[in-house]
């Protein structure tokens, strides 16, 4: 879960030259990540036009760069690094009884990759 968060969070804050994704994809297609239903649900007066642009088709250059730029600067985006955390967290819980051996270094390693990867 906390890596499909991720993936959502890099769909939209990524730069295309680090994730070698087009940033956005998600928001074209109109898919419901994450970061979009926070937003969807605000009911923050200031958030309208966001709300707006996510109801409708992205489909057009000029409202998907619009909705993407409302969306980066939306608190959506730290509500769902937030949610990754919690889940990476969890992860860590279960890992802790686990004998110290290379295969839980390298669970610990992914649980760390996973919310701090760029790719």
């Amino acid at each position: 879960m906390a890596f499909q968060l991720s993936d959502d969070l890099l769909d939209i804050a990524g730069e295309s030259d680090q994730s070698g994704k087009t940033p956005g994809t998600d928001l074209r297609e109109g898919v419901q990540t994450l970061p979009v239903l926070h937003a969807l649900a605000s009911a923050d007066p200031k958030d309208a036009r966001l709300r707006e642009l996510l109801r409708g088709e992205l489909t057009d250059p000029d409202r998907h760069a619009e909705a993407l730029a409302l969306l980066r600067e939306h608190p959506a985006m730290d509500r769902t690094r937030v949610e990754a955390r919690r889940w990476v967290d969890g992860a860590r819980r279960e890992l802790e009884p686990l004998p110290e051996a290379p295969a839980k270094d390298a669970f610990q390693a992914l649980c760390d990759y996973v919310l701090e990867r760029t790719s």
